[in-house]
């Protein structure tokens, strides 16, 4: 764009004096006429009727050869108009200079039949100002147009006055023009004059979360200015706003996502640096509550398909009904959302190499915000690991159980009694409660595996566990020690007691002599009892020795083919007496009733 300055007005001169173009001398009827135009502000030039110029002033002097002078100048037309109109005429006239145009506003007078006066104005800087403003409102009315941004005003109420043609946020500009921006804001206790609609001092990046026309949540961040009159009164205000809700809601997911690999990453290390899984599931409830601000449970599914709770998180609602809250159909892999009584909740089955092995559930109140697109990717994340997890944990009790477990009869064995008749001992002597050891032997029990063979041998065993099982309880010890020797810790019961509860196992041992043939050694059995006494007895080993030694005084005294014996040793006592001796046949005619 080129700049032009206005000439200053000066006195009328006669060309005559220094052109050859002027003709002709001043007359005196001219001369009033150079006083008058003085003041003009720009070129005044005196044309005469054949074009020729007879005077002007000296801001007229330079335009006198681009406008009047050359092949067909621009005014002499007017000129030769004007004469013929006997009137005056005006019009723009475009002057260029190196390329440049200058406009000029020219209006020719004619002063008598052979005189005209032509006035000058230089019209360009106007005429730049007024295009430059032109390109300047278009160039902001179509930004405003094609950007994703829209502009707004408000009036002194707060209400939109003017909205872009485009609307916002789903809404037309009708839509929004005659509302108060308050009507579709989402925190509908903020303070109204906190928003920029309403700003009295300029609002940059003001971060906004409105209701857009399809219902769902927009992110605006606004900049607007306050709108004052000319007494400097406040009368609104005016800005642009500009919709990030597709930032914030990417910025939102890749914060969720770095979320959900930190707690994917926590629960990975703690698999690694955990001995124990078990304890390494709390910590991994632990991290999954912490994250979800929710409590959480991950429970096992057991070989009946029953789930089984292992870890919690927080304040878990044990009256929680898991079978309610999960999927109808076990296979399913997404979360489920429900509602239980008081609670929202969200749960997922964990797989194994395509089999379900457990469950995550997530509770929270249910005045608590509902579950979100978020926490069904948090679970989904630590879904896998936690199935993980739950195999390592009954893989390892698995591998306890065959350590501690006797193959054949699935009682304890030797070492696993031995440790939890050590934990029991250490119980009665804190508690001062009584107990009694059985030690159960099988009498001719070789007879039976050299004329029928081990897999009759097995089932006698395994029917003497069966035994011994179910006349016991679930907080008794009861343990295959030895090839045909077996082992039972009765917690919390006297010598009298306990030498009734031998003689019930004994009866229904004596049920075992079926097994045997009329021709062959009879299977019998030898029983030693012997009564803890938490004064004296400290050492565990020498306990169940003690009882060991009980049944071969038994067994040596025992000399009825068939039958069972039970000998008794109590507290105060360290040798089976002969008078302690008891058979089954005794315990057959007794009158005395065995307690159940």
């Amino acid at each position: 764009m080129c700049s032009f300055h206005r000439c200053g007005a000066g006195p009328m001169t006669s060309a005559a004096d220094t052109n050859p173009i002027f003709a002709g001398s001043r007359e005196p009827a001219l001369s009033g006429l150079a006083g008058t135009f003085e003041n003009w502000p720009g070129p005044v030039i005196e044309v005469m009727r054949d074009g020729s110029v007879a005077q002007t002033n000296d801001s007229g002097r330079a335009l006198v050869a681009e406008i009047l002078v050359g092949e067909d100048p621009p005014m002499r037309k007017m000129v030769s108009l004007a004469f013929d109109a006997g009137g005056s005429v005006s019009d723009r006239l475009e002057v260029v200079r190196d390329g440049q145009s200058s406009w000029y506003e020219c209006v020719v007078l004619p002063l008598a039949v052979d005189r005209a006066l032509v006035l000058v104005r230089d019209e360009t800087y106007n005429l730049n100002v007024r295009q430059a403003l032109f390109e300047s409102r278009q160039r902001y009315r179509d930004l405003v147009v094609i950007s994703s941004d829209f502009a707004w005003e408000t009036d002194a109420n707060g209400v939109f006055i003017f909205v872009s043609p485009h609307g916002a946020m789903g809404y037309s500009a009708e839509d929004l023009v005659g509302h108060h921006p308050i009507e579709f804001v989402i925190d509908t206790e903020v303070d109204r004059s906190e928003l920029p609609y309403s700003t009295r001092a300029p609002v940059t990046n003001a971060q906004i979360w409105m209701r857009g026309g399809d219902g769902e949540e927009a992110c605006l961040v606004a900049s607007a200015v306050p709108v004052v009159d000319h007494e400097g009164v406040w009368r609104g205000a005016r800005g642009l706003c500009r919709d990030v809700t597709e930032e914030r809601v990417r910025d939102s997911a890749l914060a969720q996502a770095k979320v959900r690999e930190q707690v994917v990453a926590y629960i990975v290390n703690q698999m690694r640096e955990q001995a124990k899984p078990a304890a390494m599931l709390e910590a991994a409830v632990a991290m999954l509550g912490r994250a979800e601000s929710a409590c959480a449970a991950v429970y096992r599914r057991t070989k009946s398909g029953a789930y089984e709770l292992s870890a919690t998180h927080d304040d878990w609602p044990t009256s929680l009904d898991v079978e309610s809250v999960l999927p109808v159909s076990g296979d399913l892999a997404e979360p489920f959302r429900s509602e239980a009584v008081g609670h929202r909740t969200m749960a997922s089955i964990t797989h194994y190499r395509g089999v379900p092995n457990g469950a995550i559930v997530l509770a929270r109140p249910d005045n608590m915000k509902p579950w979100s697109g978020d926490d069904e990717a948090m679970l989904a994340a630590v879904a896998g690991q936690l199935a993980i997890a739950l195999r390592q944990i009954a893989d390892q009790r698995e591998l306890e159980r065959l350590s501690s477990t006797d193959a054949l009869t699935g009682l304890m064995n030797r070492r696993a009694f031995q440790a939890s008749l050590d934990t029991a001992i250490a119980r009665a002597h804190r508690t001062g409660t009584s107990g009694a050891i059985i030690y159960v032997d099988l009498d001719n029990f070789k007879a039976i595996n050299d004329n029928y063979g081990h897999e009759t041998g097995d089932a006698v065993l395994v029917e003497v566990a069966e035994i011994l099982k179910s006349r016991s309880r679930t907080y008794d010890l009861v343990a295959r020690i030895g090839g045909d020797e077996f082992v039972v810790w009765l917690d919390g019961v006297n010598f009298t007691v306990a030498k009734r509860r031998a003689g019930e196992l004994a009866i229904e041992m004596a049920k075992l002599s079926h097994y045997s043939a009329e021709d062959l050694p009879q299977l019998g059995a030898s029983v030693g009892i012997v009564e803890f006494d938490s004064a004296h007895d400290k050492d565990t080993a020498e306990l169940v020795a003690r009882a060991d030694r009980a049944m071969y005084d038994v067994k040596t005294h025992n000399k009825k083919t068939g039958d069972v014996a039970i000998g008794a040793v109590p507290a105060e006592g360290n040798r089976t007496r002969s008078d302690d001796l008891v058979s089954v046949s005794d315990l057959s005619d007794s009158e005395e009733e065995v307690p159940s």
